[in-house]
């Protein structure tokens, strides 16, 4: 072999021993069956679809309402309140419009007024002066996505509510759904938008039509999050919104206390710290009638009402850090429209000075 040849055969050898060109990593984004919503992505496309351009805004039906102060009656309650906890106050609430009560989720408004929804399908919103109801009230019916009054409990029997710049986001149970509706914008006439569809069955087996998603909240990021009150009979999964309209369960139960379905959630941003989790908890029997077990995530400490307490059935939780930084937690009752019931609206400042 002449030299040549040999060292051609040597470079050869070389090249094939070289390391192979390293490719640059390609920056990849969420697939849409991944990306969570959000409020900021998802809020303009919502408010148009809600409130179609050219739309008139639409006033709420005016409501008087009846505030009758009531006691606590925890003289004698076991557990007592946590000391960090003080009862602000106790409404029951009434008005001469049959179409008053059924309240279940709650938020606190820019205005200072309250709102809430009831599980026949409207918004109800409920003046306030000096941190107490001043007999007042309005009332919108919720409209479908065609403009249409929403029809029976199959469609309107909305439970969760989370509140962000004029939009309300509702969490429906039977027809289990999160819808949108721009109320700063269309007021009662807002058409309802819808944000995801929720799953309708779990483990093969499908929830119940009274055991959806009755806790809705948003983060200050503006994700949502929602809560089952129960899977057959027993935990109450979490779960995770997408951003194309889809929803699953995350695979993370509330932290329910034993005996006690999940029903009401809220996230109260407080300046540059993380925001404080308000979780409530509902039970019934009817040896022990209605209980509530409120949590707030700051603290291990909890508000439990039962009897002898003044208790009804609390569906709806929302909170707001008022005077000296305390943070008050309001919450309204469920009377199912029921003559054996009221319409109870509390309030609670806990001090979360040390927490």
């Amino acid at each position: 072999m002449n030299k040549t040849c040999l060292i051609t055969l040597l470079l050869m050898s070389i090249g094939a021993c070289a390391a192979p060109e390293i490719a640059e990593p390609v920056a990849t984004k969420p697939s849409p069956a991944t990306a969570l919503w959000s409020f900021e992505a998802a809020s303009r496309n919502l408010r148009a679809e809600s409130c179609p351009a050219g739309t008139r805004f639409g006033a709420p039906l005016s409501l008087d309402i009846t505030a009758t102060p009531v006691s606590l009656n925890d003289e004698d309650a076991n557990p007592p309140l946590p000391d960090v906890a003080t009862f602000a106050g106790g409404w029951s609430l009434t008005s001469d419009n049959a179409n008053f009560g059924g309240l279940s989720g709650l938020e606190t408004l820019p205005d200072g007024k309250l709102l809430s929804i009831s599980d026949v399908g409207a918004f109800v919103w409920l003046g306030m002066a000096d941190g107490q109801p001043d007999g007042t009230g309005e009332l919108a019916y919720m409209l479908g996505q065609d403009g249409g009054q929403l029809s029976g409990k199959a469609e309107g029997d909305s439970e969760g509510l989370a509140y962000r710049d004029g939009l309300a986001i509702v969490s429906f149970e039977r027809n289990h759904r999160v819808e949108a509706f721009d109320l700063e914008n269309c007021g009662a006439v807002a058409r309802a938008a819808l944000v995801a569809k929720l799953p309708a069955e779990a483990g093969g087996k499908p929830i119940d039509e009274n055991q959806g998603a009755e806790a809705l909240s948003i983060s200050r990021d503006g994700i949502l999050t929602y809560g089952l009150e129960s899977l057959f009979g027993g935990p109450s999964p979490m779960g995770e919104v997408f951003a194309n309209g889809t929803s699953k369960l995350a695979g993370e139960d509330a932290a329910n206390p034993r005996g006690y379905s999940f029903v009401g959630r809220d996230e109260v941003p407080v300046s540059s710290k993380s925001p404080i989790i308000i979780t409530l908890y509902r039970s019934y029997d009817p040896i022990r009638g209605n209980r509530n077990i409120i949590t707030w995530s700051t603290s291990d400490e909890r508000i439990e009402l039962k009897r002898p307490m003044l208790v009804d059935n609390f569906e709806g939780v929302a909170g707001e850090i008022g005077a000296e930084g305390r943070l008050r937690i309001w919450m309204i009752s469920d009377n199912n429209f029921s003559g054996k019931q009221q319409t109870l609206l509390y309030a609670f400042d806990v001090d979360i000075s040390s927490e």
